[in-house]
Protein backbone atom coordinates (compact mmCIF):
# COMPACT_ATOMS: atom_id res chain seq x y z
CA UNK A 1 0.00 0.00 0.00
CA UNK A 2 1.04 3.65 -1.37
CA UNK A 3 1.69 5.80 1.98
CA UNK A 4 -0.94 8.02 0.36
CA UNK A 5 -3.48 5.21 0.60
CA UNK A 6 -2.63 4.52 4.09
CA UNK A 7 -3.04 8.33 5.41
CA UNK A 8 -6.16 8.65 3.44
CA UNK A 9 -7.62 5.34 5.52
CA UNK A 10 -5.90 6.87 8.82
CA UNK A 11 -7.75 10.39 8.17
CA UNK A 12 -10.74 8.38 7.74
CA UNK A 13 -10.61 5.81 11.11
CA UNK A 14 -9.53 9.24 12.55
CA UNK A 15 -13.19 10.83 11.27
CA UNK A 16 -15.14 7.12 12.41
CA UNK A 17 -13.53 7.66 15.61
CA UNK A 18 -15.59 10.66 16.21
CA UNK A 19 -18.63 8.02 16.95
CA UNK A 20 -17.34 7.87 20.23
CA UNK A 21 -18.08 11.58 20.61
CA UNK A 22 -21.82 11.06 19.15
CA UNK A 23 -22.45 8.39 22.02
CA UNK A 24 -20.82 10.18 24.61
CA UNK A 25 -23.80 13.02 23.64
CA UNK A 26 -26.63 10.18 23.65
CA UNK A 27 -25.57 8.14 26.34
CA UNK A 28 -26.34 8.62 29.39
CA UNK A 29 -23.25 10.40 31.04
CA UNK A 30 -22.24 7.77 34.00
CA UNK A 31 -21.95 4.70 30.99
CA UNK A 32 -19.48 7.30 28.97
CA UNK A 33 -16.57 6.47 30.90
CA UNK A 34 -17.17 2.67 30.86
CA UNK A 35 -17.84 2.47 27.29
CA UNK A 36 -14.39 4.56 26.88
CA UNK A 37 -11.97 2.73 29.00
CA UNK A 38 -13.79 -0.97 27.55
CA UNK A 39 -12.43 0.86 24.30
CA UNK A 40 -9.01 1.89 25.83
CA UNK A 41 -8.65 -1.49 26.96
CA UNK A 42 -9.06 -3.21 23.96
CA UNK A 43 -7.12 -1.04 22.49
CA UNK A 44 -4.01 -2.01 25.13
CA UNK A 45 -4.67 -5.29 24.45
CA UNK A 46 -4.53 -5.43 20.51
CA UNK A 47 -1.26 -3.40 21.34
CA UNK A 48 -0.09 -6.22 23.44
CA UNK A 49 -0.77 -9.10 21.31
CA UNK A 50 0.61 -6.72 18.47
CA UNK A 51 4.00 -7.14 20.33
CA UNK A 52 4.00 -10.33 21.85
CA UNK A 53 2.35 -12.99 19.36
CA UNK A 54 4.12 -12.64 15.62
CA UNK A 55 0.47 -13.99 14.20
CA UNK A 56 -1.42 -11.49 15.87
CA UNK A 57 0.84 -8.56 14.21
CA UNK A 58 0.32 -9.85 10.86
CA UNK A 59 -3.69 -10.16 11.16
CA UNK A 60 -4.62 -7.18 12.85
CA UNK A 61 -2.14 -5.19 10.29
CA UNK A 62 -3.88 -7.15 7.18
CA UNK A 63 -7.71 -6.72 9.38
CA UNK A 64 -5.94 -2.58 9.86
CA UNK A 65 -6.26 -2.36 6.18
CA UNK A 66 -2.62 -1.17 5.96
CA UNK A 67 -3.27 1.99 8.42
CA UNK A 68 -0.08 1.32 10.37
CA UNK A 69 2.87 3.98 9.86
CA UNK A 70 6.36 1.83 10.11
CA UNK A 71 6.91 3.92 13.09
CA UNK A 72 3.87 2.18 14.63
CA UNK A 73 5.43 -1.09 14.75
CA UNK A 74 7.34 -0.75 17.76
CA UNK A 75 5.56 1.87 19.15
CA UNK A 76 2.18 2.73 20.67
CA UNK A 77 -0.40 2.90 17.62
CA UNK A 78 -1.92 6.76 17.11
CA UNK A 79 -5.63 4.92 17.83
CA UNK A 80 -4.53 3.43 20.70
CA UNK A 81 -3.41 7.04 22.10
CA UNK A 82 -6.72 8.33 20.40
CA UNK A 83 -8.52 6.27 22.63
CA UNK A 84 -6.42 7.24 25.54
CA UNK A 85 -7.18 11.01 24.77
CA UNK A 86 -10.82 10.30 25.00
CA UNK A 87 -11.06 8.17 27.60
CA UNK A 88 -9.10 11.16 29.67
CA UNK A 89 -10.55 13.62 28.23
CA UNK A 90 -13.82 12.18 30.01
CA UNK A 91 -12.22 11.13 32.93
CA UNK A 92 -11.02 14.57 33.38
CA UNK A 93 -14.50 16.82 32.31
CA UNK A 94 -17.03 14.37 31.95
CA UNK A 95 -19.70 15.66 30.06
CA UNK A 96 -20.82 18.33 27.02
CA UNK A 97 -17.09 19.49 26.77
CA UNK A 98 -15.46 16.21 26.51
CA UNK A 99 -17.70 14.76 23.97
CA UNK A 100 -17.55 18.20 21.86
CA UNK A 101 -13.65 17.89 22.34
CA UNK A 102 -13.97 14.34 21.12
CA UNK A 103 -15.43 15.33 17.92
CA UNK A 104 -13.06 18.09 17.50
CA UNK A 105 -10.53 15.99 17.77
CA UNK A 106 -11.75 13.49 15.19
CA UNK A 107 -11.90 16.18 12.66
CA UNK A 108 -9.74 18.22 13.29
CA UNK A 109 -6.42 16.13 12.96
CA UNK A 110 -8.09 14.70 9.89
CA UNK A 111 -8.19 18.63 8.66
CA UNK A 112 -4.50 19.64 9.30
CA UNK A 113 -3.41 16.17 8.16
CA UNK A 114 -4.85 16.96 4.48
CA UNK A 115 -4.41 20.34 4.08
CA UNK A 116 -0.92 19.94 6.03
CA UNK A 117 0.49 17.42 3.48
CA UNK A 118 -0.65 19.88 0.13
CA UNK A 119 1.11 22.73 1.41
CA UNK A 120 4.11 21.15 3.41
CA UNK A 121 7.96 20.78 2.01
CA UNK A 122 9.54 17.82 1.47
CA UNK A 123 10.24 16.20 5.06
CA UNK A 124 8.35 18.74 6.91
CA UNK A 125 6.20 17.41 9.52
CA UNK A 126 3.67 20.25 11.09
CA UNK A 127 2.94 23.15 8.53
CA UNK A 128 1.02 26.31 9.45
CA UNK A 129 -1.56 25.76 6.87
CA UNK A 130 -2.39 22.47 8.71
CA UNK A 131 -2.82 24.31 11.78
CA UNK A 132 -5.31 26.66 10.11
CA UNK A 133 -7.06 24.06 9.03
CA UNK A 134 -7.54 22.30 12.06
CA UNK A 135 -8.68 25.83 13.66
CA UNK A 136 -11.23 25.78 11.19
CA UNK A 137 -12.69 22.72 11.36
CA UNK A 138 -12.21 22.73 14.67
CA UNK A 139 -14.52 26.30 15.35
CA UNK A 140 -16.50 24.70 12.52
CA UNK A 141 -17.20 21.46 14.93
CA UNK A 142 -18.01 24.11 17.86
CA UNK A 143 -20.22 25.85 16.01
CA UNK A 144 -22.42 23.08 14.82
CA UNK A 145 -22.53 22.06 18.16
CA UNK A 146 -24.04 25.46 19.34
CA UNK A 147 -21.00 26.57 21.36
CA UNK A 148 -20.86 30.01 22.01
CA UNK A 149 -18.21 32.38 20.55
CA UNK A 150 -15.89 32.46 23.04
CA UNK A 151 -15.48 28.76 23.64
CA UNK A 152 -15.81 28.21 19.78
CA UNK A 153 -12.31 30.73 19.14
CA UNK A 154 -10.86 29.36 22.64
CA UNK A 155 -11.62 25.91 22.25
CA UNK A 156 -10.53 26.06 18.14
CA UNK A 157 -7.09 27.76 19.08
CA UNK A 158 -6.15 25.22 22.13
CA UNK A 159 -7.21 22.29 19.39
CA UNK A 160 -5.06 23.78 16.70
CA UNK A 161 -1.91 24.36 18.89
CA UNK A 162 -2.62 21.13 20.42
CA UNK A 163 -2.42 19.30 17.05
CA UNK A 164 0.96 20.74 16.33
CA UNK A 165 2.77 18.86 19.16
CA UNK A 166 5.80 17.57 17.91
CA UNK A 167 5.91 14.30 19.33
CA UNK A 168 4.62 11.16 17.60
CA UNK A 169 1.20 10.61 18.44
CA UNK A 170 0.95 12.89 21.60
CA UNK A 171 -1.54 15.46 19.35
CA UNK A 172 -4.32 12.75 19.57
CA UNK A 173 -4.09 12.86 23.45
CA UNK A 174 -3.27 16.59 23.88
CA UNK A 175 -6.25 17.63 21.83
CA UNK A 176 -9.14 15.98 23.50
CA UNK A 177 -7.71 16.73 26.81
CA UNK A 178 -6.69 20.29 26.21
CA UNK A 179 -9.64 20.96 24.20
CA UNK A 180 -12.28 19.68 26.87
CA UNK A 181 -10.38 21.88 29.67
CA UNK A 182 -10.86 24.62 27.96
CA UNK A 183 -14.01 24.32 26.65
CA UNK A 184 -15.01 23.34 30.08
CA UNK A 185 -13.34 26.37 32.05
CA UNK A 186 -15.29 28.52 29.28
CA UNK A 187 -18.96 26.91 30.60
Amino acid sequence: MTGAAREGRRRALHLASGSLGVLAFALPAPAVLPLLLGVLMVALALELLRRRVSRAQALLERLAGGTFRPAETEGVSGATLLAAGYALAWWIVPGRAAASAMLVAAVADPAAALVGRLFAPAGTAKTWAGTAAAFGAAALVLVVLGADRPAVAAGAAVAALAERAPWRGSDNVLVPVLTAAALEVLA
